[in-house]
């Protein structure tokens, strides 16, 4: 199938890495014109290689602290002056401290607050009018199962990934007129290194397994396919939907 974003410039951050990495060589795959923005640089720069010899001969890196206003400001404004304005973004962030709501300091929730929601809808919000003036573009945020089913230890991606995945409901009724589509995803057990973080002994990651229906956890790769499809001209009447990519994992019917 031709996706239709050949020469789309493509923001996706957190892509040093794991899933925001796998998501943007999807893209780059495609013939997206790439951007791709983390704090390492170094791995950032194997990340645009590869994307060069895929399809995508113009991907650039961008140093960015998805953690600071003013980072993430600057971050849009240096693509948009360097590659030209942006039509897909695939608003990715690291994944929050470990903790119930009862362990977690004030401190915490307001770097979660940052983190995983203001930043995130900042993208957006940066991005989403110059996508309504075109009459064309593609948002994608990564979520967590956890806006499904809140997961105990994880207390700042419960709350915070859920207020996101609301606001990004709310911003695709707001912009669909406009050509602009905003869709979230429900990440489960994708083989990355936040997941080894959460399950780091061999019985815990074969426990965290054993949850699966599939019955495996999935790599990056098996991830991606469909986010680049969401970023495409084809999937144009796919919008405000929350879609979880977990083998079966989620236990609901929405």
């Amino acid at each position: 199938m031709n996706l239709g974003i050949a020469g789309k410039v493509a923001l996706v951050t957190g892509a040093s890495s794991g899933l925001g990495r796998a998501c943007a060589l999807a893209l780059a795959a495609e013939g997206a014109k790439l951007a791709v923005a983390a704090r390492r640089e170094n791995k950032l720069e194997e990340v645009a290689q590869m994307a060069r010899n895929l399809a995508s001969p113009d991907a650039r890196i961008f140093a960015a602290d998805l953690d600071q206003e003013k980072s993430v400001t600057k971050l849009v404004s240096d693509v948009q002056a360097r590659m030209g304005p942006i039509e897909i973004l695939i608003a990715n962030s690291g994944g929050p401290k470990a903790g119930t709501v009862s362990s977690l300091s004030m401190d915490d929730w307001d770097q979660g607050y940052q983190a995983l929601f203001r930043n995130m809808l900042l993208l957006a919000d940066l991005v989403a009018p110059g996508m309504r003036e075109r009459k064309w573009g593609r948002i994608v945020a990564l979520a967590s199962s956890s806006v499904k089913v809140p997961i105990k230890t994880l207390a700042l991606s419960n709350v915070f990934r859920t207020a996101l995945v609301s606001a990004m409901k709310t911003l695709a009724g707001e912009v669909a007129g406009d050509g602009v589509t905003v869709n979230c995803i429900a990440t489960g057990r994708i083989a990355t290194d936040r997941l080894r973080e959460l399950f780091s002994t061999a019985e815990e990651w074969k426990a965290a397994r054993a949850e699966i229906p599939a019955g495996r956890i999935a790599e990056p790769e098996e991830f991606a396919p469909l986010v680049a499809f969401l970023c495409s001209a084809p999937a144009s009447y796919v919008t405000g939907q929350i879609i979880a990519i977990d083998g079966g994992l989620t236990p609901t019917l929405f």
